[in-house]
Formats: structure tokens, sequence, C-alpha cells
């Protein structure tokens, strides 16, 4: 039986929202300092990505694609966008598709030897759940980021011989969190067991070259990643880097065959994404400057906020009501947070603020001053 999904709260509900989703946000034609959402690289109005898929339309580009990468032919948009993802996270090569929705299927399909038992944090993203489901393969659940939970299972549910694989996203998507994927490789290495990272909060964001939480926890060797290029890159579509041998075997995948190659337009944008921020580092020593300013400063007035490298920064009151009421007066003084009862919000749910690269440090400050007023 499906359990019915909770109707969300949403102070957006009827209003008209324009513009990306970055540091100025126009709702009913107000302008708000935004702190909901993604794309917190903020390049959706960068004039070089602008311009270079204007340029693209002006030759030509079509809308849409139909070709699938079934037929081995050469499609110069999509081979772009594939070697600035390849050189973003590292690897040889990378297979583009037209949804982070399907990177769990795909990536698991990337693993060799491939696995005998999935375990899968309470916590994954849902595309990693029905990765896990579909893949036919014996699943368990364990707590979120608990290594205790995940060290139990091990013990209790593989056998000798099994190959484990453990699905985790690299940033929990509502709270920040990175979890603990050192010690979830140090608790697989006597299995030869590796770990699936759905790495699309992360990728671009955290690690010293922005490739991930896998990055970041030096997991890479251990870990196979996939990322949308929704969240940081202002783009569509996704990706599972990996070798040229298994981009061959992937691309023969009937979620990637039997799909059509995704959107031009956003592989275009995609590309000229990656190579921007190739480009300019520097966005993300300030994503990551800004998300530590804002959280050091929340403890400073007595909320309870995570610690994380990512710019997602999330804090509770005590009771669903509160955490409405305070999102709806920040509103009423031009100021958008986020309350969420999405994965990992907890029964009460919680408060996320997103930042995002176009944020000043006066944008942070204002909030602050409000949250302490109020």
């Amino acid at each position: 039986m499906i359990s019915p999904v909770p109707e969300m709260e949403s102070l957006l509900r009827g209003k008209t929202v324009e513009g990306p989703v970055s540091a100025r946000i126009r709702i009913d034609g107000r302008e708000y300092i935004n702190f909901f959402g993604s794309g917190y690289l903020a390049l959706s109005n960068v004039p070089e990505i602008r311009e270079a898929v204007q340029k693209r339309l002006a030759e030509g580009m079509p809308f849409s694609r139909t070709v699938s990468s079934i037929l081995q032919s050469v499609d110069p948009l999509f081979d772009a966008t594939e070697r600035a993802a390849a050189i973003a996270c590292g690897t040889e090569t990378s297979v583009y598709f037209s949804s982070g929705y399907l990177i769990g299927i795909i990536a698991l399909a990337s693993l060799s030897p491939p696995p005998d038992v999935l375990l899968v944090d309470e916590s994954a993203h849902y595309s990693l759940k029905d990765a896990a489901t579909l893949s036919r393969l014996p699943c368990f659940e364990f707590s979120h980021c608990e290594i205790e939970s995940l060290q139990n299972l091990l013990r209790r549910e593989v056998r000798a011989r099994q190959v484990p694989v453990v699905l985790t996203d690299g940033v929990f998507a509502t709270r920040g969190r990175v979890p603990p994927l050192a010690e979830y490789a140090a608790a697989l290495a006597p299995y030869d067991g590796r770990i699936l990272i759905d790495e699309s909060h992360a990728f671009g964001t955290v690690g010293a070259q922005g490739r991930g939480a896998g990055e970041y926890c030096g997991v890479e060797s251990l870990a196979a990643t996939g990322s949308t290029l929704s969240k940081a890159y202002c783009a569509q579509g996704a990706f599972v880097g990996c070798s040229s041998a298994t981009a061959a075997r992937l691309r023969w995948l009937p979620q990637v065959r039997g799909a059509c190659a995704g959107s031009p337009l956003s592989a275009a944008a995609a590309t000229a994404s990656l190579q921007y921020v190739a480009k300019h580092p520097e966005l993300r020593t300030q994503l990551r400057t800004l998300s530590d300013y804002l959280r050091a400063r929340l403890r400073g007035i007595g909320l309870e906020a995570m610690a994380s490298p990512a710019p997602i920064v999330a804090f509770r009151l005590s009771t669903r009501q509160e955490m409405l009421g305070l999102q709806r007066r920040l509103f009423s003084e031009g100021l958008h947070i986020q309350y969420s009862t999405y994965i990992g919000a907890g029964p009460e749910g919680t408060l996320r603020c997103a930042v995002f690269a176009d944020h000043t440090r006066s944008d942070i400050d204002l909030l602050l001053e409000s949250l302490a007023r109020l």
C-alpha cells in the first residue's frame, strides 16, 4: 500500500516566480534576497555562458535530439559535454543522459564486478532507492550516516564471496550532511565492497577540485559516482564519469539507448558552465567562505547548524509552527528561506538555507540580523 504524501507547505503557491534561482529572485513582481533552492554557483546570468548557448542556436542547434548513442555516431554537442564533465570529475570519459533520476541505475551498471548485495542509507534520494529496487538484488537499509548500523548489516547479510555496494548521497539535499565515506570504505574493505555516490548536491561545490564528497573524503578509488548538472551548474541533464570501456558498455543500457539523447540546449549550457567553472575556481572558494560564515554566525545567535563543506545550511526550531511562522515573517521582510519536509528533514521538518556564489556578506548579515531579532 502506498503511503499518502503529506501536502507540502509553500509560500509560493499561486505566486509567479521569475528569474534564475540565485541570490535574487522576483516573486509576484517583488525582489527577494533568496536562500531557497539550488543552482549554487549562480551561473544562469553569466554573459559568457548565455552567449555560448546563443551562438549555438544561431548556428542551427536543434531544440531536441532523438538520435541515440546506440548508433555510435559522433554528436559534437553531446561529445563536448561528456569531455567537459570528464575533465571536471577527473575520469577518462563520461556518459551524458537526460535526467539525474537515472544516476543510480546507470552507475550501478558501471560497477565491475557487479554487486551482489545493496546497502542503502535510509535517507538516500528516492532515485537511489528506486534504482536498488529495479536491480532486483537483495537490498537493505542502514540508519542515516551510522557506521555501526552499516557494519551490522555487513556482518548479518553479506555472505562469503558476495560483493556489497553502499548507495548514498554525497551531500544530503535537505541538511547538507556529508556521510562518513572513509568509514564506509574501511568497513567495506574486507568484503572488496564499493560505494555508489550520487554527487548531485556536491559536484562543483565540495572537494578541493569540486569533484564531490568522494574527493573530499578521499574514497574516489572505491567509488562509482554520477551527478546531475542542475544543482551547481545551472544546466540540465546528468552524467556518470567512467573509463572509455565502461562508457561503451553503458551506452547499450536500455536506460541510455532507449531514451532520447537529451536536450541539445541543456548540453550546450552544461558544456559552457563546466568550462567556465574550470576557468574560475574562485567561485567555489567564495561559495565555501560564505557558507562557513553563515554557519558560524547562526551558531553565534544560538541556532544549531551542522558542520559541512556544502552550500546547504539547515537549522530547526522547536516546532513546525514556529518554523513556518519564522519563514513567513522573513518573507514579509523580503527574505526567502525554505521550510522543508523533504528526505531527512525529520518529523517536524527543518529550515533550509541555500547559499549562492552571487550572495554578498551583506545579504547574509541581513538574514542573520532578522533571525536574531525575530
